[in-house]
């Protein structure tokens, strides 16, 4: 019995096997965490891209309407292909200026581009704005801020990130016009 078990203790033959079926495990979480944090990452910076060229392509108009802002809001979407930003993504775009001594108010609002619906954390129309910290604005100036927001879901479920909303803002000055009213 005991050369038996001596020479079953002197076996190699299974060790790579057993080694690899120990670290599997730590393979595999990493692997996940790799891909989910890489995926998140892109993401945000898609969201980011989106918020900056929803902002810049309303400052460019000289006049913008409902309907130039329907047809700009899909600009959004193809920022984020190959994302699907009709049903996980939300675009708000505001005109805000600060006339004479008064705080800045936003002179309208507008929403779409997605059936993931958000509210503005810039403010509502009408009221005063809550512009993105360390951003001023000087006596009878304007913006444009658009919020783009984005439901992120892992692909893992359970995985090292939890589902959770993207936020990014843009802001840019108007350049052809004040934009400060907006058309039908």
């Amino acid at each position: 019995m005991t050369r038996i078990l001596h020479r079953f203790l002197r076996k190699q033959d299974g060790i790579a096997a057993v080694e690899f079926a120990l670290f599997l495990p730590i393979l595999l979480t990493m692997f996940i965490g790799v891909v989910e944090i890489t995926r998140y990452i892109i993401i945000t910076q898609k969201t980011e891209k989106a918020a900056v060229t929803m902002s810049d392509l309303v400052a460019q108009s000289d006049d913008v309407s409902t309907s130039d802002l329907d047809i700009l809001v899909e600009a959004a979407g193809e920022v984020m292909k190959p994302l699907d930003f009709s049903t996980s993504g939300f675009v708000i775009v505001s005109s805000v200026s600060r006339v004479g001594s008064n705080p800045a108010t936003i002179n309208w609002q507008y929403t779409g581009g997605g059936d993931f619906t958000q509210s503005s954390q810039i403010g509502f129309q009408g009221g005063a704005a809550t512009l993105p910290a360390g951003f001023t604005l000087d006596p009878n100036e304007g913006v444009i801020v658009a919020e783009v927001y984005f439901s992120f879901d892992p692909l893992f479920t359970g995985a090292l990130l939890p589902s959770r909303t993207i936020y990014r803002v843009g802001v840019y000055k108007p350049r052809l016009g004040e934009l400060t009213s907006l058309g039908a």
